[in-house]
């Protein structure tokens, strides 16, 4: 290649490269969230989002196009009350929705040069510090297809209620997102659900949304 092409080559892959800010490592906690509600049936329901903080980190590709953090959480739910049937499963659900601005998984052409961005995909892994109780599904590890002006969700876990409080716990779960251009936006969610012979119930509450 001669230099008459190279030279523009660089400065363009250099102007691309450029859209999106430079990471930095920052840590957010959040403030914790709870509701709750009257059952038909008598039963007080409560579901709580606590103890949630986002570490974010450069991302190991050391590029534009990716996004990585470490988020720590806590959901709870709780039924009290003296409610007129017997409650006969309920179930408590934590996550998180994830949300690209512009997907990149075509890629970008880059002057005369092959492309950035070959895929699109979000990896959330919790370590062996997720402690999410009996009876509980933790997900090892997760991959999902992010597009643009849609909103991913990711459940963390889910855990069935045997008794009137239960609760999942993550401690520094990964969250990767590759071939993202422009900011990558979280929202963490709890969502509690019971069942008795005459009525169905759930009730959610959101974290606030956050940029990875």
């Amino acid at each position: 290649m001669n230099s008459s092409i190279a030279v523009p080559l660089c400065l363009l892959a250099a102007g691309v490269l450029s859209i999106v800010p430079a990471q930095s490592a920052s840590a957010d906690p959040l403030p914790d969230q709870s509701r709750t509600v009257t059952t038909e049936d008598g039963w007080q329901l409560t579901v709580t989002k606590s103890a949630e903080n986002l570490d974010r980190v450069p991302n190991l590709a050391a590029t534009s196009f990716s996004h990585e953090g470490f988020v720590s959480v806590r959901a709870a739910a709780d039924i009290t009350g003296e409610g007129g049937e017997s409650v006969n499963s309920g179930t408590l659900t934590l996550g998180y929705q994830i949300g690209c601005q512009i997907d990149v998984s075509n890629g970008i052409s880059v002057g005369l040069t092959g492309t950035i961005g070959p895929n699109v995909n979000v990896a959330i892994a919790p370590m062996p510090g997720v402690s999410a109780g009996l009876a509980a599904m933790a997900m090892p590890s997760v991959s999902t297809t992010l597009k643009p002006g849609t909103i991913t969700t990711i459940a963390f876990g889910t855990k069935a209620l045997t008794g009137p409080h239960g609760s999942i716990t993550t401690e520094q779960v990964q969250i990767k997102v590759d071939a993202c251009m422009g900011p990558v936006s979280l929202r963490s969610y709890a969502i509690v659900n019971i069942s008795t012979d005459t009525a169905d119930n759930s009730v959610a509450v959101y974290g606030d949304p956050i940029w990875l």
